[in-house]
C-alpha cells in the first residue's frame, strides 16, 4: 500500500484521473438512487439493490386511459339521455359515432323508434361564435337542399344550451370506413359512389351553396357502394350571396381538411365552386389508389406547401395501369389554377366512366 501511495505521489496525472473517476462514480450512483427514490422503488444500499418500479393503481391507470381517450359520449351527453327537438319529437342517445372539432355525432332512436343521427355542437358555443355560425349555416343549407344524394336534416333544437340538429341515419357508415376496410375499391363501386357524389355537388352548386369540406368522412352510405350515397355536414358551407364572416376556430386550424382542400383555400384566397371540384378530384384519386396525392408522411405543413407550390403527382406513379384518359382528367381536376378545372363534378367523370368501371 505504501508503494501505491508513493507511486501516486510521483504521478500527479494518474492521481487526478483516479479522483475524477471516483467522483464520477459517486455522482452516477447518487443520480441512479435519486431517480429510483422518486419513482417509488425499493432501495437497499447494502447489499446494493434497486427494486422494480411499483405498478400503478387501477384508478390511476383508468385516469390515464381516460385522458388518452376522451369520454365516449362527448362533454354533456351520455348513452340513454333523452333530448327533445324543436318539433316536440324526442330522441334517445344510443352511441357515439364521431367527434369533430366543434361537434359530436350520436346515433339515436326517435320516439317513433326510427334511427337518426344527432349532431350536437358543443365547442365554444356562444352567439356569433364560429360554431354557432356553423350550426345556423348547416340548417339554412339543409332548408334549400332537397336531393336524394344529400343527407336530410329533419329537426333541430337546444339541449342544456347546446344547439343540435337531427339527420337521417345511414347504416352503411362513411366512405372513410369503407376505404379503411379495403386495400382497393373495385371500379364499378368507384363509379357508383363518384356518380352519386357528383350529382349532389352539382345540385348544391346550382342552388348557390359551396360545401368547402368534401371528404370521405362526409360521404354516407345507406348500405353498400351501389346503394344510396349522400353528402353530409354542411357546417362550413358558404351560401353564395350571403354576407361573409370571419371564421376563427377555437384552436389554430384550417376550416376544412387540408388533405382535401384546394390550394386557393390553403392560401386564404377566395373559395369558389372550383374548390369543391378539386376536393371531389382528391376523393376520386383516393378511391382509385387508396391514398391522397399529397400524403401527410412528412407532416401537415409540408403537405400544405407541396399543394400550394407543386402540381399533383400523376396517378400512374401510384397505380401504373390507370388509363391515360383518367390520369389526364385528374391532372386537370387537381390543377392549382382553378380556371383550368372542369366546370362541374359531372364533367370530371364525363367520357371516362367506362375506364373507371374497368379498374
Amino acid at each position: 500500500m505504501d508503494k501505491l501511495f508513493e507511486w501516486l505521489a510521483n504521478n500527479p496525472l494518474a492521481t487526478h484521473a483516479l479522483i475524477a473517476a471516483f467522483g464520477l462514480l459517486v455522482v452516477s450512483v447518487t443520480v441512479i438512487y435519486l431517480v429510483a427514490f422518486l419513482q417509488g422503488r425499493e432501495i437497499s444500499f447494502w447489499p446494493p439493490k434497486i427494486g422494480a418500479k411499483p405498478e400503478k393503481s387501477k384508478s390511476k391507470k383508468a385516469d390515464e386511459a381516460k385522458d388518452a381517450h376522451p369520454t365516449q359520449f362527448g362533454p354533456i351527453i351520455q348513452s340513454g339521455v333523452q333530448i327533445t327537438a324543436a318539433s316536440g319529437n324526442s330522441f334517445t342517445i344510443e352511441a357515439n359515432l364521431y367527434s369533430g372539432a366543434t361537434a359530436t355525432l350520436f346515433r339515436a332512436e326517435s320516439s317513433a323508434h326510427d334511427t337518426a343521427i344527432v349532431k350536437v355542437y358543443w365547442r365554444g358555443i356562444r352567439p356569433n361564435s364560429p360554431p354557432w355560425e356553423f350550426f345556423n349555416r348547416e340548417y339554412r343549407s339543409a332548408e334549400i337542399l332537397a336531393h336524394r344524394n344529400i343527407a336530410k336534416v329533419i329537426d333541430r333544437g337546444l339541449f342544456s344550451g347546446y344547439p343540435f340538429i337531427v339527420m337521417e341515419y345511414f347504416a352503411g357508415g362513411t366512405l372513410r370506413e369503407l376505404l379503411d376496410s379495403r386495400d382497393r375499391i373495385p371500379g364499378p363501386d368507384i363509379l357508383s359512389i363518384a356518380g352519386q357524389v357528383a350529382d349532389a355537388i352539382d345540385f348544391m352548386h346550382s342552388h348557390g351553396v359551396i360545401h368547402r369540406d368534401i371528404k370521405p368522412e362526409n360521404l354516407l352510405l345507406e348500405s353498400d357502394p351501389h346503394g344510396r350515397i349522400a353528402l353530409s355536414d354542411f357546417g362550413i358551407a358558404q351560401i353564395l350571396g350571403a354576407d361573409e364572416i370571419m371564421l376563427t376556430p377555437v384552436h389554430p386550424q384550417f376550416i376544412g381538411s387540408p388533405a382535401y382542400l384546394a390550394p386557393e383555400a390553403l392560401a386564404g384566397e377566395e373559395i369558389t365552386t372550383a374548390s369543391d371540384i378539386y376536393s371531389f378530384g382528391i376523393v376520386l384519386f383516393e378511391m382509385i389508389v387508396g391514398r391522397v396525392p399529397f400524403g401527410e408522411s412528412d407532416g401537415m405543413w409540408a403537405m400544405v406547401q407541396a399543394k400550394r407550390n407543386k402540381e399533383a403527382p400523376d396517378i400512374r406513379s401510384f397505380r401504373p395501369p390507370v388509363p391515360e384518359e383518367i390520369a389526364a382528367r385528374l391532372a386537370q381536376t387537381l390543377s392549382r389554377d382553378w380556371d383550368k378545372r372542369p366546370r362541374s363534378a359531372r364533367s370530371v367523370l364525363s367520357g371516362i366512366e367506362e375506364q373507371i368501371s374497368r379498374l
